[in-house]
């Protein structure tokens, strides 16, 4: 008897798509993971840092790489936002985002951390904020952005909105100055985890909704499916002759 391995063109090509396709996914989920590893870590350290004034980090740039800043104003606590559809492990709930005024009259948005969705997604949580001069510290980035982005705010300024708190999806600087018809920093402070008057903070971008893990359970995944089509491709094309 001997063995004969003959496969057809079809089967080639098919399997070499196939095994591209999955290889090409396994990696990419790699780089993912160790990405969001490396952003763990770089909130880590921040955390750990001394704060900068608010203009010295903003005048640098505000990025996804949060920097350690203090700032005082006061809470305007009946202009209150929740971020929606905002995951923490397996449940969504939403962010508390407090606007503060700052000395110069210029409004901060404040995360003050994450809470869960009620059973009725029409009533919104209470956000109680304290009042009066307030001096905070917490991490300064970016806006958070979506995957994409499928439309704008809706916020027209010529009817601005009567109910507080109201939820929003992903707004940019040019949302939020609509919302509260005055200058709004392009950019977010993420209150430090242990400062009082908030909810939920933990700052770790990697582990919330997609931790790293789940990534390398993927890329295990994708890796398997490509051994899987070449054991197929062998089994169905290698042959014993007389």
């Amino acid at each position: 008897m001997a063995w004969t391995f003959r496969p057809p063109l079809w089967a080639v090509l098919g399997t070499a798509a196939g095994c591209a396709l999955t290889l090409y996914l396994g990696v990419w989920q790699l780089h993912r993971g160790v990405a969001k590893q490396a952003l763990d870590r770089q909130y880590a350290a921040a955390l750990q840092q001394p704060p900068v004034p608010l203009d010295v980090a903003a005048a640098a740039g505000s990025s996804l790489v949060a920097v350690p800043v203090m700032v005082t104003g006061q809470y305007l606590a009946d202009r209150q936002l929740l971020l929606d559809d905002q995951p923490h492990g397996d449940t969504f709930g939403y962010h508390a985002w407090t606007p503060l005024r700052l000395a110069d009259g210029r409004l901060l948005i404040v995360d003050r951390g994450w809470l869960p969705r009620g059973g009725d997604s029409q009533v919104l949580p209470a956000l109680p904020a304290p009042s009066g001069a307030l001096s905070l510290h917490g991490l300064w980035r970016s806006l958070p952005e979506p995957g994409v982005r499928l439309g704008g705010s809706g916020c027209e300024p010529a009817h601005p909105p009567a109910n507080w708190p109201r939820t929003v999806l992903y707004p940019t600087a040019a949302d939020l100055r609509c919302f509260y018809g005055q200058p709004v920093l392009d950019g977010e402070l993420l209150l430090a985890p242990d400062a009082a008057d908030g909810f939920l903070r933990d700052w770790q971008p990697g582990t919330q909704g997609f931790p790293p893990a789940r990534h390398y359970g993927y890329a295990a995944q994708w890796f398997a499916f490509c051994l899987t089509l070449l054991a197929l491709f062998l089994k169905l094309n290698l042959k014993r002759s007389p």
